[in-house]
């Protein structure tokens, strides 16, 4: 008995000691089990024998980096399974806890440390004692009258070979070491950072740089110092995509809110919603770039045809060095624009490459429990979020061990 009540805790203290007290079998179905609770499942098949003890858990290195048990307590269950002339098996995805003890049954919640430290208190259950199995319990798990003929949970066996690639995975990349006497306060917060923006839709806005040797100076160091752009489209042009950056502050509007000098943040709870809105904003992009594909280019070829016609005056009277011949000469006037439109053409781009640049950028960051922890952060995000009866939940959860945490090895004595 656990604590003689049905509704109960389940961890390695209690479940160790109901296997102890085992007189004729004791049956194990979990994801994975403590050093703690192998070595009591140890002790009963060296006491009971072999066929008394059954054990079946999933022989996956995942369970151990979530932290629902120890990788030596499933080395230790397959050597004594082994030495005592039976197998432990395996029930890949199980996620559910079941002991049973002569006749005596209990359901149970497997704690992943990686997440939550274990129940210690009866105010905390986790489990459930329902006195015999059922009995179709019992043949599923191959204890019924017909024994394993009628199994149907863990028919795999787990030998030397699986725990071998379980051993050599976890030694690639290692579980965390969890100190279940100490916990640390985990944290949920009400809202997230978030950084929206409208890239690349302003095409009237978006300016190409008029190449130097064009500017008609001659003094090189002037020349380097000129900084002289020109606009791909008129200002106000039905192309621009003025509309879908109005979506955008509505979007804005509707779901974020500013803390002050801190950042733009969005409620957890209206997350969802922003989501699909800016979703349905990156769709329109993609329909509004796919639209004005043709009719930019054209439009951005007429630009860059005035350009010439404006530029050329100048720069067939003052046409840049590189296109001047070794011994001097000028290159006509139809070489000239030609030079001229190539070079302004290279500058100005095209529509596809435009379109490209037209994207919805959306980031998530985190709130960290440093910042939950600053007064004046807290200050200015309840005055931001005057709704929120709380900025963030906590909850316990089991620590990482550190490396300090370890006791101090003493050193050996050595002799000559």
């Amino acid at each position: 008995m656990i604590d003689g009540k049905a509704i109960t805790i389940a961890n390695d203290s209690t479940i160790s000691s109901m296997i102890a007290s085992a007189t004729r079998r004791v049956v194990v179905l979990a994801p994975a089990v403590s050093r703690v609770i192998a070595e009591s499942i140890v002790a009963k098949w060296n006491d009971l024998g072999g066929d008394a003890v059954s054990v079946v858990l999933d022989v996956d290195p995942e369970v151990y980096r979530l932290g629902y048990g120890e990788f030596d307590a499933l080395a230790l269950l397959e050597a004594t399974a082994a030495k005592a002339g039976t197998t432990l098996n395996r029930q890949p995805g199980i996620r559910i806890g079941l002991i049973i003890v002569d006749d005596e049954t209990l359901v149970y919640s497997p704690t992943p440390l990686l997440i939550e430290a274990g129940p210690k208190r009866p105010e905390t259950p986790n489990a459930v004692r329902l006195g015999a199995p059922p009995a179709n319990v019992e043949r599923e798990l191959g204890q019924g009258p017909n024994g394993v003929r009628e199994q149907q949970i863990g028919l795999d066996k787990a030998d030397k070979s699986a725990i071998q690639a379980v051993d050599n995975q976890l030694k690639q990349n290692p579980p965390q070491k969890f100190d279940v006497s100490r916990s640390v306060r985990v944290f949920n917060a009400a809202f997230e950072f978030v950084d929206l923006e409208l890239l690349g839709t302003f095409i009237d806005r978006k300016t190409v740089s008029i190449p130097k040797h064009l500017s008609g100076i001659k003094d090189s160091k002037t020349r380097e110092q000129l900084r002289t752009s020109y606009t791909i489209l008129p200002p106000g042009h039905k192309l621009s995509g003025e509309h879908l950056q109005k979506d955008r502050k509505l979007i804005d509007k509707k779901f974020l809110r500013t803390i002050a000098g801190y950042g733009t943040v969005v409620l957890r709870s209206d997350k969802r919603a922003f989501e699909a809105e800016v979703k349905q904003l990156r769709q329109d992009v993609e329909k509004f770039a796919e639209k004005i594909r043709d009719e930019l280019q054209l439009a951005m070829d007429k630009q860059r045809e005035s350009l010439v016609k404006a530029m050329l005056p100048t720069v067939k009277r003052t046409p840049p060095h590189d296109w001047i011949k070794s011994d001097g000469r000028k290159p006509d006037a139809d070489t000239v624009k030609q030079f001229l439109d190539d070079d302004l053409r290279k500058a100005f781009g095209t529509a596809e490459s435009l379109i490209k640049e037209m994207k919805v950028k959306l980031i998530f960051k985190g709130v960290t429990f440093e910042l939950l922890s600053d007064e004046k952060f807290r200050e200015a995000a309840r005055e931001a979020l005057p709704e929120l009866t709380q900025l963030h939940d906590e909850y316990d959860a089991a620590k990482a061990a550190d490396e300090a945490d370890k006791p101090e090895q003493q050193p050996q004595n050595t002799t000559d």
